[in-house]
């Protein structure tokens, strides 16, 4: 077990804007200061960071004044975050790949650096998901084509939640396999879960079939939301309720 980093000041590693000219007239830019000091936890070092951003100086410019950040300063840690990319994404990636409760996932990271496991479940929560979300909405022309295509099949599952939380769900494409929505639901009744599709019915695309495990608020939902969607039984379920009969 490696010892964690001590976390003390340092001198920071400062990174400058990586433009030379502004971007909207072309001018020269200029120096403002030096901010965004903070000592940045990562999975394999402890580092203290700054930034020199820039700005355009000419009046008649659109962008005068305007605050040009350094890219790099920017790629290590998300704004007004003590820890790296890294460190969320490996959060993220125990919690959803391996289905790690938060607890596990905090022993797991506790050898490495300094964190407690409130801060693995904000980070979870509050940095990584958003950071999902914006990644996949790249995808969003593949979506369209498919949506024209064939129209899209959704499934809605929930996953298991901890004691006392709300649940997470997910609405998935099945063809392309993105995820369209999510979000932690306190209740299951079928407003909350016609909030949760809404925003997928607003954005136009269309939806041919809905796959899901049928809970009793999820089935008037999705005949609200999407009334001309087939909505089919997830297949595990359907041959376990199947063969409880039988066994």
């Amino acid at each position: 077990m490696r010892t964690p980093s001590e976390l003390y000041t340092q001198k920071p590693i400062v990174y400058s804007c990586e433009l030379k000219v502004c971007p909207e007239c072309g001018g020269q830019l200029k120096v403002a200061y030096v901010s965004g000091r903070k000592t940045v936890q990562t999975m394999t070092n402890v580092m203290t960071i700054a930034q020199k951003p820039k700005y355009c100086a000419e009046p008649s410019c659109k962008r005068y004044q305007k605050v040009c950040k350094s890219a790099q300063w920017q790629q290590i840690a998300p704004l007004y975050s003590i820890y790296g990319y890294d460190v969320i994404v490996q959060i993220g990636w125990q919690r959803q790949t391996c289905g790690m409760q938060y607890s596990m996932i905090h022993s797991a990271l506790k050898a490495q650096l300094q964190i407690s496991e409130s801060q693995v479940r904000h980070l979870y929560h509050e940095r990584y998901l958003p950071l999902l979300a914006c990644h996949e909405r790249q995808y969003l022309g593949e979506l369209k084509v498919v949506a024209e295509r064939s129209g899209l099949i959704l499934s809605l599952d929930g996953l298991a939640p901890e004691g006392g939380e709300a649940q997470l769900w997910v609405v998935r494409e099945m063809q392309t396999g993105l995820t369209l929505r999510s979000g932690w639901m306190s209740g299951q009744d079928q407003e909350a879960f016609k909030n949760l599709l809404l925003p997928i019915r607003d954005s136009g695309l269309c939806v041919t079939s809905v796959i899901s495990d049928k809970q009793r608020g999820l089935v008037p939902a999705i005949a609200a939301v999407f009334p001309e969607a087939k909505h089919a039984f997830c297949q595990m379920h359907y041959l376990k309720n199947a063969a409880a009969p039988v066994a």
